[in-house]
C-alpha cells in the first residue's frame, strides 16, 4: 500500500492514477474539509484539459479569461485572444472534485488525520527497499499504516520532506489576496490584470483576476510587508469596494533539490517538490505532470522517479531564469520591456504560440523576432 500525504489536486491526481492501475493507496489529509483553507487565485491555463477531462472540473469554473493587461507605471501591454486561454476556478471546489475522482477510482481518503512521522519497517517493499511504518494521528489517537512507499504531497513546508532529508534550503514568497466586490466595476471580465510596479511588491507582482462582472480576486506576493502592499494596491486600483474574503499563503521558489529517497522509499510531488512556476506562482499543471512521473515510476516497477522529471525540471528552471531577470529590473526597465512587447509582430507570436505554463514554446521565436529582448537575457 502507498501512503500519500495531502489531498490537494496533485496528491489526489496521483491517487487516481495509482488506483486506475489497481495499485492500493491511501490519501491522508490533515484538514476535515478538502480545499480549505483556500490559498490560490485559481487561475489555471487550458493545459489542464490535456491532463484531466474538462468535465471533471467544469463545476468549479467561475470564469474564463482570454487576455491579459500587464502594466508598470503608465505603460501597458494588452493582449487578447479570440478564445479563452485560462480558467478561473473555485479552488476549494476544484480540489474536492479531484479528490472525489480519486475516491471513485478506489483511493481511500482519511480526513482529519495528521502525518506525524515514518520509520523503516521489518518487511520488504516492492521497490526492493525496506517497508515503512507511517505514523498518523486523529485527535489523540495514533495509527500506523504499513506502506511500501510514502509520497509527500503536503505542501511547501512538507513534513515528509523534513523527515526524509529532502527539505533543503527553501525560500518562500508570502502571497495574500482578497475577494472583493467592486461598486463601480471598470475591469474587463475576460482579462487578467498584472501589475509589475515595485511599489506593490518587493520580489513578484500584483494581480486582479476577475470572477464575474462585479467581483475579483486581487492580491500580490512579496518577500515582506505583503499586507501593507495589498492595502496600498486596493486603495490605488479601486475607488469603492467591499472585502468578502481574505486568503494568505506561502509560495515556494523553485530550485533543484532531491525529490526521492530510495533507501527510505519516499517521493515528493507538487508544492512539496517545489514544482511551482517562478514567473507566476502557479503549481497545478506542473505539479500534476510531476504526479504522472511518480505514477510511471511506480507502475513500471523501476522507481526511477528523478530521471522522469528531466523535462519538467528544465521547464521550471526556465521560469526561474525569467523571474530572476525580471527581479533585477527596476521599473523603468520593466516599462521599456512592455513597450517592446507592444510591437505588432510580438503580439502575433504571443497569440499564436504563447503559453503561461511552457515558455519554451514561444520564447525562442520571440527572441528571433524581436532582438531587443536579448538585452534582457544577456
Amino acid at each position: 500500500m502507498i501512503s500519500i500525504i495531502g489531498a490537494g489536486p496533485v496528491g489526489s491526481y496521483l491517487g487516481y492514477l495509482l488506483s486506475k492501475d489497481n495499485i492500493n493507496n491511501t490519501i491522508i489529509e490533515e484538514h476535515t474539509k478538502i480545499g480549505r483553507p483556500e490559498q490560490c487565485t485559481g487561475l489555471i491555463s487550458r493545459n489542464i484539459e490535456d491532463i484531466v477531462p474538462y468535465s471533471w472540473v467544469q463545476k468549479a469554473v467561475l470564469n474564463k479569461v482570454r487576455g491579459a493587461v500587464i502594466s508598470c507605471g503608465k505603460q501597458e501591454f494588452e493582449i487578447s485572444a479570440k478564445e479563452h486561454k485560462a480558467y478561473v476556478f473555485d479552488r476549494s471546489l476544484f480540489d474536492k472534485l479531484m479528490a472525489a475522482k480519486a475516491e471513485e477510482q478506489g483511493s481511500k481518503i482519511l480526513l482529519g488525520h495528521t502525518y506525524i512521522s515514518h520509520s523503516i519497517g521489518s518487511y520488504q517493499s516492492p521497490s526492493k527497499g525496506a517497508g515503512l511504518n507511517v505514523k498518523i494521528r486523529k485527535g489523540s489517537i495514533n495509527k500506523i499504516l504499513k506502506s511500501s512507499l510514502l509520497v509527500g504531497a503536503d505542501g511547501p513546508l512538507s513534513k515528509v520532506a523534513k523527515n526524509s532529508g529532502l527539505y533543503g534550503g527553501r525560500k518562500f514568497l508570502v502571497g495574500t489576496q482578497a475577494i472583493i466586490k467592486v461598486k463601480n466595476p471598470s475591469f474587463d471580465k475576460d482579462k487578467v490584470q498584472l501589475c509589475l510596479d515595485s511599489r506593490y511588491s518587493d520580489g513578484f507582482f500584483s494581480w486582479i483576476v476577475p470572477i464575474d462582472g462585479e467581483r475579483v480576486k486581487a492580491g500580490l506576493a512579496s518577500f515582506s510587508k505583503s499586507a501593507e502592499y495589498l492595502k496600498a494596491f486596493l486603495q490605488d486600483k479601486f475607488e469603492s469596494y467591499k472585502i468578502e474574503e481574505r486568503h494568505a499563503g506561502i509560495i515556494p521558489l523553485y530550485r533543484k533539490i532531491p525529490l526521492q529517497n530510495r533507501e527510505k522509499n519516499v517521493f515528493l510531488v507538487g508544492d512539496a517538490a517545489l514544482h511551482v512556476k517562478a514567473t507566476s506562482g502557479g503549481g497545478v499543471v506542473n505539479g500534476m505532470l510531476g504526479a504522472k512521473c511518480a505514477h510511471q515510476a511506480i507502475k513500471s516497477g523501476d522507481f526511477e522517479y528523478e530521471k522522469r522529471l528531466k523535462d519538467l525540471r528544465k521547464n521550471l528552471m526556465l521560469h526561474q531564469i525569467l523571474r530572476n531577470k525580471l527581479n533585477k529590473m527596476d521599473d523603468s526597465k520593466k516599462t521599456y520591456l512592455l513597450d517592446i512587447l507592444n510591437s505588432k509582430r510580438t503580439k502575433e507570436l504571443l497569440l499564436e504560440f504563447g503559453d503561461m505554463d511552457f515558455p519554451k514554446r514561444f520564447l525562442f521565436r520571440l527572441l528571433i523576432s524581436e532582438p531587443r529582448l536579448l538585452r534582457f537575457l544577456a
